[in-house]
């Protein structure tokens, strides 16, 4: 198995397994692994709500109540099945079905708060241009782009190679999240303590295809079937393409 098998089997068994306590596991346990989930899907959530409702105060309520009334109400994620369709497509089709039935915003506020309030005003100042799906879809891929990037610093923290990672968020990350032009190589070089401009180049190159490396396996967290990593990652790159 490659490196990279055995990465996108870590990642997907992870994700996986927290569904099947969604099914199988003990009170405690299900409310657990629905707020861990929960928490790394209600960005894109949000973002299709301010796209179906137009008005954040409206898309509060919406996204408080669909994980209130829907994911945990009914028990949403119980439903995912690893042989059917990605995790994206089944909370993207329940948010639209929900968002076109009645508004149960008193049953929304009555089962207080899953996403606080601060997170939700963040997330509004992100802006993501398109429909309710693109909007869905897309900060969808900015939320597993995130998540990729923050394994792969822990990764290179972890193995001593701090450097390298400061480096390449320089060099790299920081400007494309700014939409600035990238710093001259030679004086990152210098700063994060490398000897040649050469030794930079390599360091940045290394991080660069370790971190492609993790972001594939997050994505394909997201599916149930090894045979749908190819088309999800081909989505998940052309939404943050879009952006």
């Amino acid at each position: 198995m490659t490196e990279l098998e055995q990465a996108n089997a870590s990642f997907a068994t992870t994700q996986w397994t927290l569904l099947q306590q969604l099914k199988e596991g003990d009170e405690g346990v299900r409310r657990a692994a629905a707020e861990r989930i929960a928490q790394a899907y209600w960005p894109p959530v949000y973002a299709s709500a301010l796209r179906l409702t137009h008005s954040p105060d409206a898309a509060v309520d919406l996204t408080q109540g669909f994980f209130a009334d829907v994911v945990f109400g009914r028990n949403l994620l119980e439903r995912a099945d690893k042989d059917h369709g990605t995790l994206r497509s089944l909370i993207r089709s329940a948010l639209r079905r929900y968002a076109t039935d009645q508004w149960r915003r008193e049953m929304a506020r009555g089962r207080g708060r899953v996403v606080s309030l601060r997170d939700l005003q963040v997330e509004a100042e992100r802006r993501v241009e398109g429909d309710a799906d693109t909007a869905f879809d897309r900060r969808w891929a900015m939320a597993l782009f995130d998540e990729a990037l923050h394994r792969c610093a822990k990764h290179f923290v972890d193995h001593g190679r701090a450097a390298h990672w400061k480096l390449f968020e320089a060099r790299l990350v920081r400007p494309a999240l700014q939409g600035i032009p990238p710093p001259e190589l030679i004086g990152l070089a210098a700063e994060f303590g490398f000897e040649t401009g050469n030794a930079a180049t390599a360091a940045v190159q290394t991080v660069k295809r370790r971190f492609e490396m993790i972001f594939r396996a997050v994505v394909a967290e997201t599916v149930s079937r090894p045979d749908q990593i190819e088309e999800e990652w081909r989505a998940v790159r052309e939404a943050i393409a879009g952006a």
